[in-house]
Formats: structure tokens, C-alpha cells, sequence
């Protein structure tokens, strides 16, 4: 006669169920950029009119869309171009207008969003037909500045450079730091209010996170400027550069995201932006997973913008709608799982968010 059950004791777990649970989770866990790209996607239509700031922000770089409108019938030109995320992505970040009328692949890092470029190393070639010296020069092999503004590009010998010219560059670069910081307050605190449901309150995120976004840019605009007369005078280390400026892009990317996530203060959101970013995990996969798909969208625009036209302006529309996506899907990335935000919202944790449960009292994801 085979034992009666005993009533109390539970039924046995099926192992199969509760592995392909674990799998599921842990499979969602894996791909936080994946998820928060489909979760954003599917709000979209509560997002959509935020696409309107970075469509704006590429139209006011004036000499860049002159530059791209003018390269029609110069051939055409690839961007490779690996950008961690950042505040305001626009179409500028992923696209550089073709100069010369063949086919180049340009890798840049580092470069922030907007801010007037100098360069023209010693010895760099120019198109078919141009003068070999320098403009500004006098023949000497003298070097020249390129200053690029919003408007035109402007082109100065560097031993013209005096302390009351740095000077106004330097003012103009503060004056650029403060109204991108206040455009990207407005912005990204904008996105983190929506994908909570809440009104936009464009004016309550300027009081709460401009001050800290104009001093970050001041931060990295300042870092710029006490760099750039080494790298003038001798342009050879800008290759030893280059992994540095990666890797201190990838270590302080979090940066603007934690000051709205998790409201954290200036110098307390470096501090979590290094622990974060050292400890890898999400964190580093999400930045990576970025990297690769700014790569893959630099690519398909860049053929574009190098078409010239109505190409260029195709380009412009289709960037806006991507940019969004992808500051969206990091501004949901930090709120949901880094800082844990889901379990103070009004709509309590949200179903796409696996390890809503497991954060500790601070908001921070447990390990």
C-alpha cells in the first residue's frame, strides 16, 4: 500500500519551472540596454516631443549644416564614430561633414557634444588645387588654429593666439556651458519626469539640476582648455591621448545621469560614477552595447549627410528620433535599475524591471 501524503507538506518545485524562471530573469538582467531601448520604444509616444530638443540643437550648428548641405556630388564619406552616452546625443556627435571628396573612415572620441573643436595639425594635406601653406600663414610652415563656431569656422595662426584671445575663448565657452547646462537639465530631468508619469515641469528641472550640468560642462570645458596648448605644440601625443580620453569617458559617463537618478550632489555623483563604472556589471555592458550602437548609426548617417540635399535633412530627422532613444533608454537605465527610482513612483516597481525587488532601502540594486 503506497504511504499517504501528508497534507502539510508542500508539493515538490518542478525544476524545470523554476530553472527557466531563473534563466529568464537572469537573462533579462544581461541585457539592460536591450530591455530599456524596448521599454523607451514603447512609451515613445509620451517622449516624442523631446525629440524636437536635439533636432534643434544640430540645426544651431550652422556651419556644419552649411558644410554637409554643400558636399553634394564630393563623393562620400564614412563616420565611425563610438560615443558612451552622454545628455544630449545629436546628429554632430555621429556625423562630421565631409571635407575632402573621397571616401575616409574617421574614429573621434571624447569630443563634448557641441563644444568649438580645435585642430589642423602641422602637415595636414588639403583638397586638390588649395594652397600647401597654411591659411594665415606666411609660408614659415607656421601652424593655424581652426576654431569652429556655431556659425563659421574660423582659422588663426597659433603664434597669434595672445592671453586676451584664450581669454574670450574661454568666456565663450562658459557662456556655451551655461545654456547647453540648463538645455540638458531641462532635458534629461524632462525624460526622467515622463518615464514616471509625471508632468515635464520644465521649470522645476532647471531650479533642481542646471547648476549642476552647467558646472560639469565648465568642469570639462576647463579640462579642454588647459589641454589644448600642449597638444598645439606638440599634436604627436594626441595618439597617447586617446586611450585616456576613453577610458575617462567611460568612467565618468554615469556622471549627468546620477545627478538626475538619483539626485545625487556634484562631487558625490563623480564618486558613484567611478564605483559604478570600476565594479563593470550593467554598467558596463550598457555603455558598451551604446558604444556599438552609436558606431552602427554613425555609419548609415554619415552616408547620408555626405550625400548632400534633402539627404542631409533626412538625416537630421531620423537622428532626432535615435538620440532620444538612446539618452531615454539610459535615463530609464539609471532610474530603474541603478538608483531603483520604480519602487518610489506613484505606479510602484515596473514590470520590466526583474530586480525591482532586490534594492536595498538606499535605492541601490542589491549584488
Amino acid at each position: 500500500m503506497a504511504p499517504a501524503s501528508d497534507p502539510e507538506r508542500p508539493p515538490d518545485d518542478d525544476p524545470s519551472t523554476t530553472t527557466d524562471g531563473d534563466d529568464g530573469v537572469n537573462n533579462e538582467r544581461s541585457r539592460p540596454f536591450q530591455r530599456h531601448v524596448a521599454r523607451v520604444s514603447d512609451r515613445f509616444g509620451d517622449l516624442q516631443l523631446f525629440g524636437v530638443v536635439p533636432l534643434i540643437a544640430a540645426l544651431l550648428e550652422f556651419e556644419k549644416v552649411r558644410r554637409a548641405l554643400e558636399s553634394t556630388g564630393r563623393g562620400f564619406s564614412l563616420n565611425l564614430e563610438f560615443a558612451f552616452p552622454s545628455p544630449l546625443v545629436t546628429l554632430w556627435q555621429l556625423v562630421d561633414p565631409p571635407d575632402p571628396a573621397t571616401a575616409t573612415t574617421r574614429s573621434r572620441y571624447g569630443e563634448p557634444s557641441g563644444a568649438p573643436a580645435f585642430g589642423d595639425a602641422p602637415g595636414e594635406t588639403t583638397p586638390a588645387g588649395g594652397s600647401t601653406t597654411p591659411v594665415g600663414t606666411t609660408g614659415s610652415g607656421g601652424t593655424d588654429v581652426t576654431i569652429e563656431t556655431p556659425v563659421e569656422a574660423v582659422d588663426v595662426p597659433l603664434e597669434a593666439l595672445t592671453a586676451e584671445m584664450m581669454g574670450w575663448i574661454a568666456l565663450t565657452l562658459a557662456a556655451y556651458a551655461v545654456l547647453s547646462g540648463i538645455v540638458m537639465a531641462a532635458y534629461v530631468g524632462g525624460l526622467d519626469r515622463r518615464l514616471r508619469g509625471e508632468p515635464t515641469a520644465v521649470g522645476s528641472c532647471i531650479a533642481t539640476y542646471a547648476p549642476r550640468f552647467v558646472l560639469y560642462n565648465l568642469v570639462l570645458f576647463g579640462a579642454f582648455l588647459l589641454a589644448f596648448p600642449v597638444f598645439a605644440l606638440a599634436p604627436a601625443l594626441l595618439v597617447l591621448a586617446v586611450p585616456v580620453i576613453v577610458a575617462l569617458s567611460y568612467v565618468f559617463y554615469p556622471v549627468p545621469f546620477l545627478f538626475v537618478a538619483a539626485d545625487a550632489p556634484f562631487l558625490e555623483a563623480f564618486h558613484r560614477s567611478l564605483g559604478l563604472t570600476m565594479a563593470g556589471g550593467a554598467v558596463l555592458s550598457f555603455g558598451l552595447w551604446h558604444l556599438g550602437a552609436a558606431a552602427v548609426a554613425s555609419l548609415v548617417l554619415s552616408l547620408l549627410v555626405s550625400s548632400g540635399g534633402a539627404a542631409v535633412l533626412l538625416a537630421l530627422l531620423a537622428s532626432a528620433p535615435l538620440s532620444l532613444v538612446l539618452t531615454a533608454a539610459t535615463v530609464s537605465f539609471f532610474r530603474e535599475d541603478v538608483v531603483g527610482g520604480a519602487e518610489n513612483s506613484t505606479s510602484g516597481p515596473s514590470n520590466g524591471d526583474p530586480g525591482a525587488s532586490e534594492r536595498d532601502a538606499d535605492g541601490w540594486t542589491a549584488d
